[in-house]
């Protein structure tokens, strides 16, 4: 016995909304097997076991374009299909997982400081997310085995880190516009390579690499951001330079 239910039963029935319904319809997902003259919509059995097809494949994470395609072929490779569709929520669940890792480091850093700069949080967030990218684009310059030591710092210890630098970039800020020379501003130079030596171990190495290669190369400043506004920068390059000076180190590559 064929049955024929409207839109109100169809809906009550699958437990989808008439909204939801009407949509299908536009985008040409799932059309009523009838339409009266007046234009009330009706929906038969077989519209509940294709309606199934296209919850299923929404719960494997495929879009309604996907879902659009597959459903209307003829010919339908399953399993290679669905092989695809696993890696790509392998790929959703390694984004995710670096998303939670990034909310947890700042909400713990939030929880031991009470705030933070916008411009030093949106610093440590896009490290975390660029992390891959860094290491490529420095691998580029350096041994890659080098990059790779840079980038094992335990997770906790990271969120540690992390907290001790957002600390100092705050310091570092509210020190701007003192003489660069002052020995309370090369007292938080000092802290910030001893810090950095701790994030990044192989990072004198790495400066000498640049040196003795005669190395030259440009910061991509998308991919490593600073927390700083230019005029903050050009002051802590000379703090930096005159830091170095005071430790008879010459970073000054010869020509």
């Amino acid at each position: 016995m064929y049955t024929q239910y409207s839109i109100g039963e169809f809906a009550k029935k699958t437990g989808m909304t008439i909204r939801t319904l009407h949509y299908y319809d536009e985008i040409d997902l799932l059309k009523p097997s009838f339409i009266s003259p007046t234009g009330r919509r009706f929906y038969s059995d077989e519209n509940i076991i294709q309606l199934q097809k296209i919850v299923s494949l929404k719960f494997l994470g495929y879009p309604l374009e996907k879902i659009h395609a597959l459903i209307h072929l003829k010919e339908w490779d399953l399993k290679e299909s669905l092989e695809f569709q696993k890696q790509e929520m392998l790929q959703k669940k390694e984004q995710l997982q670096q998303v939670i890792r990034a909310l947890d480091h700042a909400l713990y850093i939030m929880d031991e400081q009470g705030t933070m700069n916008a411009n030093i949080f949106m610093m440590l967030i896009h490290n975390m997310h660029k992390e891959e990218e860094q290491k490529e684009w420095m691998s580029n310059y350096f041994p890659k085995e080098m990059v790779e030591n840079m980038f094992k710092v335990p997770d906790e210890k990271l969120k540690e880190l992390n907290l001790e630098m957002a600390e100092l970039f705050s310091q570092l800020k509210a020190a701007y516009g003192q003489d660069p020379a002052n020995p309370n501003v090369q007292a938080l130079l000092e802290q910030y390579f001893d810090l950095s030596l701790e994030l990044y171990p192989n990072a004198i190495e790495l400066v000498e690499n640049v040196k003795d290669e005669n190395i030259e190369f440009e910061q991509d400043t998308q991919l490593f951001p600073s927390p700083l506004s230019p005029e903050e920068g050009i002051w802590l390059g000379q703090a930096m330079q005159i830091y170095w000076n005071n430790k008879g180190i010459n970073l000054q590559v010869d020509d």
